[in-house]
């Protein structure tokens, strides 16, 4: 037997991938409402050269549809290559998240003074994706805190004020320079609302950071405090949260009170309401409680005892240093949490499968959010194990989409559908006959969440088989080869590793386009096996007709 086994591997994402409906050409590969005749698309980098090496080794189908996938600015982003995205930032560090913001950032400020950007259609909109990513998890965050806030507020006390964020991003069927415009948008928005929930927990919450003489102690404070606001409603917070040497820059920075002999009450006011202004702005009259604590005794001490006012403020100090850690940590968890439910809760489009639930993880992911708790470690694992599994079954299915575009440049399959959802672990089979091979042989494809497995295949005759018969197997079995490595590199250009270990050792038989394998191609005539039993009696399906999915068997090859 001839075969050839690989482990696809998915680079970059072509953005405008959509889920597949039965039975669409390759225009339809991307949204219906796009339109491709961009002015742009000649200088988006890197398209044209792609295209140009993809036209020498595809049809001309298998190149417009990847110059249709590869331009950034021609196309919306298609709802398949969302999700794969979407469940890639779910699996990475908040860290990651923010740093693709600053790249987003980065790239719309290059477009705004129409300079090219360097990085590729796909990795423009990775890190856009990523961004909204961020972005929503934020905003989910936020308004998490606000309802806890509101939730645990004594008696009497003001609600804090509604957000008023707009609804989270949808980056499906959106443009880029749109979704990066959104970004900025919502980000602007996300700073004022923080910074006006944190103007409420002080307001609201006096006793937590009351001491003596009152009157002065709170102006100070809130002066110092509405510094601090106005500083984070006015500076994108994104590059501080990509660099972790940033926050302890900050916290190393933060102020330390002089020598027992210099220190005076007027000192220890003005040190005391910076160190508790400087607090994170996600932190809760709780959080400050230490901190305030030690700046009420540091107040206190401070006229007649300097040194052990002195010994209060440099608690305080490393109270609020603490504090800020804990607090940033906490709402990294928190977003994480919510892009990851997010990412569970998201559904496939309909006429598709459903994408497996997890309704346990997502009850643990709705918990963090509103009881502001971190998951424990064992319980984080399961969620990273649903969302892993829910992401590789998306790269299943867009592997086969890739794979079908990059044999046969088109969706279409003889009268049966292309649907590529299927649930998890099935296999996809397909027949694809070679230029030149006739309809004696052909390769098939078989597809599942892990490997993507090939043989060469003869049609199966009865008796035995002469000298010739077998001289052409075995050049066909040579001849594979040599196919197999041409469908790498298309696979590469659209974004997919298929490095094939492939072996000589004979053919298989069998019957072209036999139940449950999808034809890729359909130039052979005969080749494809005439219907039996009762379907011999019913009219051929027209294409409008077609079931919308099928479940292919999974035995033999």
């Amino acid at each position: 037997m001839s075969v050839g086994t690989a482990l696809p591997a998915i680079g970059d994402v072509l953005p405008a991938v959509d889920y597949a409906p039965a039975a669409q050409p390759v225009g339809d590969l991307v949204s219906h409402a796009q339109t491709f005749a961009h002015p742009d698309v000649a200088h988006v980098p890197g398209v044209a050269d792609a295209v140009h090496q993809a036209a020498g080794h595809m049809t001309d189908a298998v190149a417009q549809g990847l110059h249709e996938l590869l331009a950034p600015a021609a196309v919306a982003l298609g709802a398949l290559s969302g999700a794969l995205l979407a469940g890639r930032a779910a699996l990475v560090t908040t860290q990651v998240l923010a740093a693709a913001a600053v790249r987003a950032a980065e790239e719309q400020a290059c477009l705004e003074r129409r300079q090219e950007a360097s990085a590729t259609a796909a990795r423009q909109w990775e890190v856009a994706a990523f961004a909204a990513t961020r972005a929503n998890a934020r905003r989910a965050a936020l308004l998490a805190r606000v309802r806890r806030a509101a939730r645990t507020a004594p008696p009497g006390t003001p609600p804090p004020p509604p957000p008023g964020l707009p609804g989270p991003l949808t980056p499906v069927g959106m443009p880029l320079a749109r979704l990066r415009e959104r970004l900025a948008e919502l980000d602007e928005r996300m700073r004022h609302a923080e910074a006006a929930h944190a103007e409420w927990v002080l307001r609201e919450n006096r006793n937590a950071f009351t001491a003596p003489q009152d009157d002065a102690w709170q102006r100070e404070l809130r002066a110092r405090r509405a510094s601090v606001l106005h500083e984070h409603r006015s500076r994108p917070d994104a590059a501080r949260d990509a660099d972790p040497s940033t926050a302890r820059r900050e916290d190393e920075a933060l102020p330390q009170p002089p020598a027992a002999e210099e220190l005076r009450h007027e000192d220890a006011v003005r040190i005391g309401a910076e160190l508790l202004a400087r607090l994170d702005v996600a932190a809760t009259a709780e959080d400050a409680e230490p901190a305030a604590a030690a700046v009420r005794h540091a107040l206190a001490a401070a006229a007649t005892r300097p040194l052990k006012a002195r010994t209060h403020l440099r608690e305080a100090r490393r109270f609020v240093a603490a504090t800020n850690r804990a607090v940033r940590d906490r709402r990294a968890a928190e977003e994480r949490a919510a892009a990851q439910l997010d990412f569970l809760e998201t559904t496939a489009p309909r006429g598709t499968d459903p994408l497996p639930a997890a309704p346990a993880e997502t009850a643990l992911l709705r918990r963090v959010l509103d009881e502001g708790r971190r998951l424990e470690p064992h319980e984080q694992q399961q969620v990273d194990d649903r969302v892993s599994e829910r992401l590789a079954e998306l790269e299943r299915r867009y592997v086969e989409r890739m794979l079908r575009l990059a044999i046969s440049g088109t969706d279409h399959f003889d009268g049966r559908t292309a649907g590529s959802s299927h649930p998890h672990g099935r296999l996809v089979r397909f027949d694809w006959t070679p230029p030149g091979w006739g309809a004696g042989h052909w390769l098939r494809i078989a597809l599942d969440g892990e490997h993507a497995r090939v043989a060469t295949m003869r049609r199966e005759t009865p008796g035995a088989r002469d000298a010739a018969a077998l001289a052409l197997d075995d050049e066909r079995c040579h001849e594979a080869g040599g196919h197999l490595e041409q469908l790498r590199g298309i696979a590469q250009r659209l974004g997919v590793e298929l490095d094939f270990a492939f072996e000589e050792s004979g053919t298989v038989p069998g019957t072209r386009g036999e139940e449950g394998v999808l034809v890729l191609d359909e130039d052979i005539a005969g080749a494809r096996p005439e219907p039996s039993g009762k379907a011999l009696g019913e009219p051929r399906r027209r294409s409008d007709d077609r079931p919308a999915h099928r479940t292919v068997r999974t035995d033999d090859r």
